[in-house]
């Protein structure tokens, strides 16, 4: 359920018409034998090439296949009656786990549009190609490069006809992606907890502070971030005049690793009470909650289903720090306000992760680069010098 902070990189090739003369089920990636698909699988090849991310088909009738699946011969395009669904497409991606893909889509228009249900924003090297032939040089374009390239009278001053352009493209349209999504969770992050300038007094000694926003939740996450804190060997301390913000203080580096690691955290630990609420809200539509139902004053049913919700926190914040080796079953018959433990565990416990390693490297050490180093002084003798991992007190 957590929120991969790099998309992997897929290439999506079309299947083809002309397929391997086989009685019995073979394996995808040698079922197709035209030379169309077969210069598709060499562009994928190519865009793949020292570089990490997989290689799917998408075949008209079977859907996403990886290049090792077992299938048998079909005649269908994609688009005609029998071919594979949008809905089925995207369930195949979030089996496979790329939903948030880095996606480029190589073949013809009816597949391209077919993934674009999926993935918005893909990649379409071949867009604007009129005809087979120009859609085979620009495939040429990506699997060799450095072939002789005539010149293009009619192509206008904009476009690009150096070799190698369709895959610095490719890469270009690639890395803004990535970007804009890094950009995207940081901001959902930020809904979670902001962090201020990282102040180095001393090396073994720094301090900083965390902040929640003006929202319903803050006090439990301010709460939680209290026993997180341990888990990074950093202090944590309340501020008298102002309840939403916590000063933080440690080494440079325990610091720095808190206040990237923290708005991830919340936000897993959020994630799995809003899983343990959406529990609730299915079971009030069930026909099983209209006994316990029966009766109640709206006003009541909200304030049962928000005392759940905070309870379902806590109950996650629990597990996550102290996890047991089984939680008890919930019971049908019961009523979710009088369960809180056994639904929130639940999801808790089967969706568990390790709070103490949500540090972002890359963003550690861009907290650590800007960090307020004006007034840094040596330590002075007899003052106790925190190091990374344990505590070196003077004799």
């Amino acid at each position: 359920m957590a929120t991969p902070t790099v998309c992997p990189r897929v290439i999506i090739v079309s299947c083809g018409g002309t397929k391997i003369d086989a009685t019995q089920p073979v394996p995808a990636g040698d079922m197709y034998t035209g030379s169309y698909h077969l210069a598709l699988r060499r562009a994928a090849d190519a865009l793949t090439r020292d570089r990490t991310g997989c290689v799917l088909i998408l075949s008209s009738l079977y859907g996403l296949l990886t290049l090792h699946d077992l299938i048998a011969p079909y005649d269908l395009r994609m688009g005609d009656e029998g071919s594979v669904t949008g809905e089925r497409l995207r369930q195949q991606a979030a089996d496979l786990g790329i939903l948030g893909a880095d996606v480029t889509v190589l073949g013809p228009r009816a597949y391209v549009e077919a993934s674009r249900a999926v993935w918005p924003e893909l990649t379409d090297p071949l867009a604007g190609a009129r005809g087979i032939g120009e859609q085979l040089a620009k495939l040429a374009d990506i699997y060799d490069p450095s072939r002789a390239q005539p010149p293009q009278p009619s192509a206008r001053p904009t476009e690009r006809t150096r070799s190698g352009s369709i895959i610095e493209e490719i890469e270009g349209r690639a890395a803004a992606r990535r970007e804009a999504e890094e950009q995207r969770a940081a901001r959902k992050r930020a809904r979670y907890a902001t962090h201020s300038q990282l102040v180095i007094q001393h090396p073994g000694r720094a301090h900083g502070s965390v902040a929640f926003g003006d929202t319903a939740k803050s006090t439990a996450r301010v709460q939680a971030t209290l026993r997180f804190a341990d888990l990074y060997r950093v202090q944590v301390r309340t501020r008298p005049d102002d309840t939403r913000t916590l000063d933080v203080h440690g080494t440079p580096r325990d610091v720095a690793r808190f206040m990237s690691a923290l708005p991830r955290v919340l936000e897993g630990t959020e994630i799995r009470a809003s899983e343990a609420a959406r529990l609730y809200g299915r079971w009030e539509r069930h026909s099983t909650a209209r006994p316990h139902l029966a009766g109640m004053a709206p006003s009541r049913r909200r304030v049962l289903a928000r005392n759940f919700r905070s309870a379902a926190f806590q109950v996650v914040v629990d597990i996550l720090l102290d996890l047991p080796d089984t939680v008890p079953a919930a019971q049908g018959s019961i009523p979710p306000w009088e369960q809180v433990y056994p639904l929130a565990a639940g999801i808790a416990h089967y969706y568990w992760f390790d709070p103490a390693d949500h540090a972002d490297p890359d963003e550690t050490a861009r907290i650590l680069a800007a960090a307020d180093r004006r007034h840094v002084t040596a330590a002075a003798p007899g003052t106790a010098i925190f190091t990374e991992g344990k505590r070196d007190c003077p004799a």
